[in-house]
Parts: C-alpha cells; structure tokens; sequence
C-alpha cells in the first residue's frame, strides 16, 4: 500500500511539473502576443501582473502563503535568468 502511495505522489509531482511547464509556455505566447498587438512593455506586464498577483491572493488561504509563493516565483525567476544568460567576449557591445 505505501508503494500505492508513493505512486500517486510520483504521478502527482510529474502532473505538476508539465502544468508548470505549460503555464510558462501559455504566458510567453501571451507577451509574444502583447508585442504582435503593439502594447507597450511596462504596461501589459504590469497589467498582465496585478491580474495575476490578485488572483493568487484571491485564492491562497492567507496573505503570507500568498506571499511565500510569489517569493518562490522571484527566486525562480532569477535562477533560470542567471543559468541562461551568456556572457560573450565584448560585453559592452550591443549584439
């Protein structure tokens, strides 16, 4: 039975991990489509943003869950920032 268990944990963490996946995937085709309409930057992502933000504290328990995972979403953001960015020869050059 703990077997049973640990499956249905396994499938649940993989279940997770390609909803995430698909979520950040659905969001880029949103910017990219936020660029095509001609929107400026600053506003479509502060737009896009404050919806997103009142509907995770709208649905979290509390304001500090809410918080905590806002704060996960920061740190993941600037992790997949610092493993992506290369540095090139001649960094004060604009490529």
């Amino acid at each position: 039975m703990n077997s049973k268990k640990h499956g249905s944990a396994s499938l649940q963490a993989e279940q997770a991990k390609e909803d995430f996946v698909c979520a950040m995937d659905c969001a880029e085709e949103l910017l990219e489509e936020f660029e095509a309409m001609g929107l400026q930057t600053g506003p479509a992502l502060g737009g896009a943003l404050t919806t997103i933000i009142t509907h995770l504290i709208a649905i979290s328990p509390d304001t500090p869950t809410a918080m905590g995972m806002l704060s996960s979403c920061i740190t993941n953001a600037a992790f997949s920032i610092d493993t992506t960015v290369v540095s090139h020869p001649g960094n004060d050059e604009i490529h």
